[in-house]
């Protein structure tokens, strides 16, 4: 269906669109929403199979955004809507006047380990129940910065297709390989990959954060910023790191540790 220009809200399309905003809407229809300039380019340069782009043609786009546009997939529509579509389709107070419209990714978590079993030196991180969404979305975006290989997400952990996570992402999302697994079953299955579980945990026999050993295939496993880790994954350790708390702090922010955990890998890697 072609568009000269949606200025109705009560548009189908802007209806069927706005249903990604809820995660219902995006578990029936296997897409979600991004939104601003900035991330809508990610999305294209990505090779992710982007849908349907509406822009605000009352607004100068960004350059590199318009770069973008001009050279989008054949089987991508991209439509001009009035600033009040824009702004029914915006979780955001300042709408950027451009959202696009993004097909899931399915990566298949038995296919991609079993190529890594030839590979001497990989990163993983498992996230267990992190729930807030900038809290995943930032890891998200500070792993695809460290060169974190792959992420697996367990259940509990909040949508990474939440609107928040995405742009909490900075565009890491579509570069990252991003895996939904019950965690206790992956850990099992890269261990018989030979990799190693790193469990972020002041355990008895944990050590310093900085004295551990990242080297070979190791999964780093980061808590829920609440309870920590799970039962199921602290018997699933081969060793327990922590990161030393010298003020009065009884915890840091799961992104904050989990920046520190991925950077001390690659340190020590590079060391």
């Amino acid at each position: 269906m072609a568009y000269e220009i949606i200025t109705s809200v009560q548009n189908p399309l802007v209806k069927r669109l706005h249903q990604l905003l809820d995660k219902k809407g995006r578990e029936e229809q296997g897409r979600f929403l991004v939104e601003g300039a900035h991330l809508v380019e990610e999305a294209l340069k990505s090779g992710a199979h982007v849908v349907t782009v509406l822009y605000d043609q009352e607004r100068n786009l960004d350059p590199a955004c318009q770069r973008a546009l001009a050279n989008h997939p054949q089987d991508t529509q991209v439509i001009a809507a009035s600033a009040a579509v824009l702004a029914k389709l915006s979780e955001t107070k300042s709408p950027q006047g451009i959202v696009a419209e993004v097909n899931k990714t399915a990566n298949e978590w038995d296919e991609w380990v079993n190529k890594l079993s030839d590979q001497d030196d990989t990163l993983l991180l498992f996230l267990d129940e992190i729930q807030d969404p900038g809290n995943l979305g930032t890891i998200l975006r500070t792993a695809e910065a460290a060169g974190v290989d792959g992420v697996v997400l367990g259940k509990g952990s909040v949508d990474i297709y939440n609107g928040k996570v995405v742009r909490a992402t900075m565009g890491a999302l579509f570069r990252l390989p991003l895996f939904m697994r019950e965690l206790g079953q992956a850990a099992e299955e890269w261990k018989r990959q030979g990799g190693r579980v790193l469990v972020s945990s002041l355990a008895q026999d944990s050590v310093a954060y900085d004295q551990a050993e990242y080297s070979g295939k190791i999964a780093l496993v980061i808590g829920n910023e609440g309870r920590g880790v799970s039962k199921e994954m602290l018997a699933c350790a081969d060793q327990f790191v922590h990161i030393p708390l010298y003020g009065k702090a009884e915890s840091l922010n799961a992104a904050v540790a989990a920046g520190i955990f991925v950077y001390e890998a690659q340190r020590n890697r590079r060391r």
